[in-house]
């Protein structure tokens, strides 16, 4: 659809905030003529330049970090056989949805120092399937990494042990279930990619509030996000009441032999292990809310609210898209930092980053602790 439409009777005196923060022309003044950009977009005033430029600038420092971040754990968890695991799949996993996530920030940036939608359709398109998958396949490889620590954890002596060849399947089964949730509204099937907020980045069309568009947000919503949630939610309870239960029995049984405790070294530092574990899910799982609220709350507001309330402005919308990229940024330190032979690889192949791990923590003394903080990643 050509962006030929002009908005309603509107007039800048009666819409938005003050001048400073917008200019007197409508949003979508300069969008390319194939783009489809909702009207409901067009009834606000342009963002003013400098708020383009001071997004474009926080996407490159956001992005700077996650590819560095990312690729540092990449490099570590591929160069260190140590490091080659099945479980460690599922981190390499996250690492790469995370940079597929940062692979849509340049085209994000250029628009934003060009004002707009730079590369039409096709460009929206790509960006929304590129975010879809990411977005999706970020959700489900934290939810897969909680799983392997209750299996661990929970159950340590269960039969059904994990391969590479297993893990990798789960990862592939992952992306297949997200296609359709990717490519269905790129080819207008099951809603559409349409700008977002300032039109230099986009996603499902939010405005569609027919049963097309409402059953994409409540579907993608239930599928993508709830599911992943309530699995990561009760895979952690499942751990934290496995490890509270053996801390009762350790000290009840200290009591039965009337000593302060039972525990060996190696025991103290897996009972270590399991507090990190803890500590690193807690972190972990906040994160993720937080990134992702924000997202599902603008895309209900905007889907299931009378448009003309105008709830969710430019500005408002691009939040949520600033905390799920900050997400990736933080996910990398979260899992690979909290796991030992991760960091005393990192301290042997990259020094100056002043890591100072102790160099038993890949010993033999420390083999039970591994088998544990290995799920950590």
């Amino acid at each position: 659809m050509l962006n030929n439409t002009i908005p309603g009777p509107a007039t800048l005196d009666d819409i938005g905030p003050p001048s400073w923060c917008y200019e007197t022309r409508f949003n979508g003044w300069n969008a390319a003529p194939d783009i489809y950009v909702p009207d409901y977009w067009k009834q606000f005033r342009a963002p003013a330049p400098y708020l383009h430029y001071m997004l474009g600038f926080f996407y490159i420092c956001l992005m700077s970090i996650a590819v560095v971040g990312n690729a540092i754990v990449m490099y570590i968890f591929f160069s260190a056989k140590t490091l080659r695991t099945p479980t460690n799949m599922f981190v390499i996993g996250l690492a790469m949805a995370d940079l597929l996530m940062m692979s849509k920030t340049p085209v994000f940036i250029y628009n934003c120092f060009h004002l707009g939608p730079v590369f039409g359709q096709i460009g929206c398109d790509i960006y929304g399937i590129v975010g879809t998958y990411s977005g999706i396949g970020s959700a489900f490889c934290n939810a897969i990494i909680a799983y392997d620590r209750y299996r661990v954890i929970v159950h340590p002596f269960s039969k059904s042990g994990m391969s590479i060849t297993k893990a990798i399947a789960f990862l592939v089964i992952i992306y297949l279930y997200i296609t359709p949730f990717a490519i269905l509204p790129a080819l207008k099937i099951w809603s559409r990619y349409v700008p977002e907020g300032f039109l230099t980045s986009c996603s499902a069309d939010f405005f569609m509030q027919d049963f097309n568009g409402r059953s994409y947000i409540v579907g993608t919503w239930f599928f993508g996000w709830f599911i992943p949630v309530a699995a990561i939610v009760f895979f952690y309870v499942q751990i934290f009441l496995a490890v509270k239960d053996h801390e009762e029995k350790i000290k009840e049984q200290a009591r039965k032999m009337n000593v302060d405790s039972i525990r060996s070294n190696e025991a103290v530092k897996n009972s270590s292990a399991e507090v990190r574990i803890a500590k690193t899910a807690m972190c972990v799982f906040l994160m993720f809310l937080s990134s992702w609220a924000p997202y599902i709350l603008v895309a209900f507001i905007t889907g299931f609210s009378d448009p003309k309330l105008k709830r969710i402005t430019p500005v408002i919308s691009m939040v949520p898209a600033m905390t799920i990229k900050a997400s990736a940024c933080f996910d990398p330190f979260f899992y690979a930092l909290s796991h030992p032979r991760y960091r005393l690889e990192l301290q042997n192949r990259m020094p100056w980053l002043c890591i100072n791990e102790k160099a038993e923590a890949s010993g033999p003394a420390d083999d039970s602790v591994s088998k544990t903080t290995e799920h950590v990643a």
